[in-house]
Order: structure tokens, then C-alpha cells, then sequence
């Protein structure tokens, strides 16, 4: 039987070993959510929301212990795998409040047409959804699907990266316990495993992962529901107006937390040249009095740290400058200095490729024209943030630039639940709807209450 080898990207060591799913057990755990389904479905609203209520009260009494297998698997310090827990516990109640709210929706017909008749549209849970997880965020990223997916009605199979097995493990044993049998199933496994499930017969696919992987999916999936959250280029354009100070410390932050491990990280600064040398010298100051270790995290794994270093040396080789950084940390783990990089341009990896790790490149622009062109060329459309003390210039502006999300004077900013997270590009397939209705189909329905027929009947 395969194994899953969970290593600590802090301390390179095995914190554990997990088996691999078989494609006969990932065949049963979507047998058993489809018996599963038509009983969870039918509970009321209120008895679901009790469940939910439930589990959001055991992630509370076990936050301690789930923390500490965030911070041992996925190399995050207590206070962000803190977070984590705490988003999860708050997406839970944000999703029990969200399908109160729901109701059917009437629709307005011609009445002298069509006497007697009334349209309404209701919902209806998909049935068995299928749930990939990504690795840098295991814990809430996984909640910002479970909560709405459940309090709609559908049954789960989730697979957990297999960079966080035993975090998805864990999430998985806090709703055993709660749920009814059944109700929340989970798969171990890497690649193969969660390709399977992707052309398993499942009725919708949540997935947040690497574009790669985006385009198997659409490859592979058929005909079927999916959503896709995959990764992004964003791009941060700071004005000429802007606040230098308060610039660069989001720069810092939008960069490197999470070791640049976000799929809205800063990946391209674009300064107006007219600023360029004081927004160099605040950031500079900035990211060298960073710890590595305290407040720059390990790259999830070798082959990751492998990646942004490819990155490096691609850029090196077409003539950038390291201002700061660049090389591996001379320390246990995965770590990789944050650098600050200047001379790039878009032919360079490290401006086209979503990089993944604490990389700062940073390319001047001598309009604002220029810098919407800059943001736009890219094959991504996930985020783009804006800085200026021009709120209107700042709306005008980033009504130009071609993602799912845009900030002014703001960076990897998240609404309750995830809810309208998304890209659009090669970033994914942002829904115009909410993560509930995207757990839910509309379904219409048209009921006639005479006694005559129509006269157009046969």
C-alpha cells in the first residue's frame, strides 16, 4: 500500500506517516456519500444548522491540538495557524447566518396569458461534492466549502493536499464525530488520487490548487458542475501619491507572509519612477529587520524551494539586481531569504510564473497608462492592488485591470467564509454567486391551479 510521508518543512523531519487512499476506497467513499445524501438532505434547515453549531463548538475544544499539526506539517508560526482555526470556527457561523436569509424567489409571469398560475425558482443541494484542498491555508480554506456545502444539504468527499494529510485528517475526525455516518468522507492521497475523484461520479468539484491542475480538471472532468480557484501573478502598483511608509510595510506584508505562499501575494510591484529610490530605501529597512524563522515561514517543501529558486537564477541570467536576499537561508528547513529584486522585466520567470515564495521584483512605470498595461500582461487575473491617495483615481483605475478582485490601499484581503473569492483568466472561474449558492442549483418551478385547459393544449 502507497504512504503519504507528512515532513516538517521547519525541520525537514517526518512528523508522520499516513496511508494512500486506494481507488477501491475513494469508489466507496463516494458510494457511502450518495447513501448518505437523500437523509442529510431531507433534515431541516434548523437540525443541520445544529450539526453545524456542533462541530464549529469541537473545533473550539480541540483549536490547541489542531494548531500545533498546522504548525508541525505545514511550517506555519502558532499565531497564523491561530488564525486559521479561528477563521474556520468564525466561516461556519458567517454560513449558518447566510442560509437563513434564503427564500424562494417568485417570478413575475403575465397573469391574463397564464390565469391561475404561479413561478417561483427554489434550491436544491447538488448531491455529493467532491472537495480538493490546497496546503498553504488547510485548515479555513477547507471550511470556506465544508460550511456552506453542508448547511445546503450535500454530502462531501474531501481530499486534503498531500502536503497536509494529517491537518485534513483531523478536520475529517471532528466531523465524524458529529456528523451522521457518512455525511463527511474523506481521501488520502496525491495527484492521482485527486484526479480519480475529479472523473469520479461526483456532482460538483471544488477545487483550489495550481493552474496545472486547473487545466486537468477541465480536461478531465465531463459534463459537471466544478468550481476553480487557482493561482495568480498579482500585481501592486504603487502611485506617485502614495503614502511611502504605509506602502511599503503592505508591500513587506503582501509578499512574504506565509513565505509568499499565498495565491494573492504580491508577485509584481510596479512603482512610479518618480518614487522609486524612497520606496526602495523604506523597504529595504523594512524586510532587513525580518527574522527568518519568526516572521519569514519555510517554503512547504524542497521541490517548492527548488521552483523559487529556479525563479532566481532566471532572473539572474536575464540581469536583475538582488538588492536584499536571494539565496537559501544557512539554517535547517526550507527557508529561502526574502529578497527584493530590481532590473526585472516580463521576459523573466519571476514576472511571468506564479512564484510561490518570498520574492519581491519590482519594475518602475512612468504613467498610470503603462501601469495598467503592465498589470494586464499577464496570462493570471486573480487580484491587483492599488496605492494612491486618490480614492476616485484609485476606483477608475482598478476598473482596467482584468481580475476577479481589486484593493485599494489594501492587500490579501478575504471576506467572511471566502465568499466571492475568485479569479478569472488562468486564475479560475469566478461565479457571479456566493460560495452558497454556488453548494446550491436553482431549480424552477411553474404551478398551474385551474380547472381549464389552455386553449392551445391538444
Amino acid at each position: 500500500m502507497a504512504k503519504i510521508y507528512s515532513i516538517n518543512p521547519r525541520t525537514e523531519q517526518i512528523i508522520g506517516v499516513i496511508p494512500e487512499s486506494t481507488i477501491l476506497e475513494v469508489d466507496e467513499k463516494i458510494t457511502n456519500a450518495k447513501s448518505a445524501f437523500e437523509s442529510w438532505a431531507n433534515l431541516s434547515l434548523h437540525e443541520r444548522i445544529g450539526f453545524l453549531e456542533k462541530i464549529s463548538q469541537k473545533l473550539e475544544q480541540n483549536k490547541t491540538e489542531l494548531i500545533d499539526i498546522i504548525c508541525k506539517e505545514v511550517g506555519k508560526p502558532e499565531a497564523s495557524a491561530q488564525w486559521e482555526v479561528n477563521d474556520a470556527i468564525k466561516s461556519i457561523h458567517y454560513y449558518m447566518n447566510q442560509i437563513q436569509s434564503l427564500h424562494k424567489v417568485n417570478i413575475k409571469i403575465d397573469e391574463d396569458s397564464f390565469k391561475n398560475t404561479k413561478a417561483f425558482i427554489d434550491y436544491t443541494p447538488y448531491g455529493v461534492i467532491g472537495l480538493i484542498t490546497p496546503w498553504n491555508y488547510p485548515c479555513c480554506l477547507s471550511f470556506w466549502t465544508i460550511a456552506p456545502a453542508l448547511l445546503s444539504g450535500n454530502t462531501i468527499v474531501y481530499k486534503p493536499s498531500e502536503y497536509s494529510s494529517f491537518v485534513g485528517r483531523m478536520i475529517y475526525d471532528i466531523l465524524d464525530e458529529v456528523l451522521p455516518h457518512n455525511v463527511f468522507n474523506i481521501v488520502i492521497g496525491s495527484k492521482n488520487i485527486g484526479k480519480y475523484l475529479v472523473e469520479s461520479d461526483i456532482d460538483k468539484l471544488f477545487f483550489t490548487g495550481s493552474v496545472n491542475a486547473g487545466h486537468d480538471i477541465v480536461k478531465n472532468i465531463g459534463i459537471k458542475a466544478y468550481s476553480l480557484e487557482l493561482g495568480g501573478k498579482d500585481a501592486f502598483i504603487v502611485c506617485e501619491d502614495a503614502d511611502i511608509e504605509t506602502t511599503t510595510g503592505a508591500a513587506a506584508w503582501g509578499a512574504l507572509t506565509n513565505a509568499g505562499q499565498v495565491c494573492t501575494s504580491l508577485e509584481r510591484c510596479y512603482v512610479h519612477e518618480d518614487i522609486l529610490e524612497k520606496f526602495l530605501d523604506s523597504l529595504i529597512q523594512k524586510v532587513s529587520n525580518l527574522t527568518i524563522g519568526k516572521d519569514i515561514q519555510p517554503l512547504i517543501s524542497n521541490m517548492q524551494l527548488e521552483k523559487v529558486q529556479s525563479h532566481l537564477e532566471d532572473a539572474n541570467n536575464k540581469g536583475c539586481k538582488v538588492l536584499i536576499g536571494g539565496k537559501r537561508a544557512n539554517m535547517q528547513g526550507y527557508f529561502l531569504e526574502p529578497t527584493i529584486l530590481v532590473d526585472v522585466d516580463h521576459s523573466m520567470k519571476i514576472m511571468k510564473e506564479e512564484t510561490f515564495g518570498p520574492i519581491l521584483p519590482i519594475m518602475t512605470f512612468t504613467n498610470e497608462d503603462e501601469a495598467v498595461d503592465l498589470a494586464n500582461d499577464s496570462k493570471y487575473g486573480l487580484s491587483a492592488t492599488i496605492w494612491t491617495k486618490d480614492i476616485d483615481k484609485g476606483n477608475e483605475l482598478s476598473k482596467k485591470i482584468k481580475v476577479g478582485m481589486a484593493f485599494i490601499n489594501e492587500i490579501n484581503f478575504s471576506f467572511d467564509g471566502g465568499d466571492y473569492w475568485g479569479g478569472i483568466k488562468e486564475s479560475g472561474n469566478k461565479s457571479s454567486e456566493s460560495k452558497l449558492m454556488q453548494c446550491l442549483m436553482a431549480k424552477s418551478y411553474v404551478v398551474y391551479s385551474g380547472s381549464e385547459k389552455r386553449s392551445w393544449w391538444y
